[in-house]
């Protein structure tokens, strides 16, 4: 389904950021 993949995306660029932002924090 749409929803799927696009949660699915947005799931991984969401945990993408959130890495790299606690990366830059860090």
């Amino acid at each position: 389904t749409e929803a799927s993949r696009k949660l699915g995306i947005s799931r991984s660029t969401l945990w993408r950021k959130i890495k790299e932002y606690n990366i830059e924090t860090r």
